[in-house]
């Protein structure tokens, strides 16, 4: 190998031309996170429970008396949020009223961005998300307001407006 040998260089890449000049960057109009937004967020965060705590004083909710084993309540039902739950309940057997059909339709909204390949980001082309989460929304609406307004006695049919058994 001669003394003077001329070096060798290897290409790694080519790179646009536009690449090598620096784009300007304008100024970001952003602010911190902390103080500015979490300061705001305690602020609210204390303000409601203010709130929370001067209603709970302003208005009584009283207990009922003290619970008779020798005495059923006529009307033996959820509150109106596991209403929905009662009612499949006493459609189905317990293991698949309260198991397997809430963990399918959990299951089935956490695969549904997997199997809805549709990559706009628009409500309205999406329409097997929006029919999915809607027929959900609207089947537990149901089963609620059925669960906490038509079941009387025994948990039998009753028109709301014959006698309402809902408890406030």
């Amino acid at each position: 190998m001669p003394a003077e040998a001329e070096p060798r260089y290897r290409l790694l890449g080519v790179v646009p031309r536009e690449g090598e000049v620096a784009a300007e960057r304008e100024p970001e109009d952003t602010v911190f996170t902390w103080p500015h937004l979490l300061v705001r967020h305690a602020v609210v965060a204390a303000g409601v429970i203010v709130v929370v705590f001067a209603l709970a004083i302003a208005f009584d909710a009283p207990l009922k008396e003290m619970a008779n084993p020798n005495l059923t309540p006529p009307v033996a039902k959820a509150p109106w949020y596991f209403a929905g739950l009662q009612e499949l309940l006493s459609h189905f057997h317990p293991m698949i009223a309260g198991v397997f059909l809430p963990t399918a339709a959990v299951l089935g909204l956490l695969l549904l961005p997997y199997l809805d390949l549709n990559p706009a980001t628009e409500a309205r082309a999406r329409r097997v998300a929006v029919v999915t989460f809607t027929l959900l929304v609207v089947v537990a609406v149901l089963l609620t307001v059925v669960g906490a307004f038509f079941r009387g006695p025994g948990w039998s049919w009753a028109w709301p407006w014959q006698h309402l058994y809902l408890e406030l």
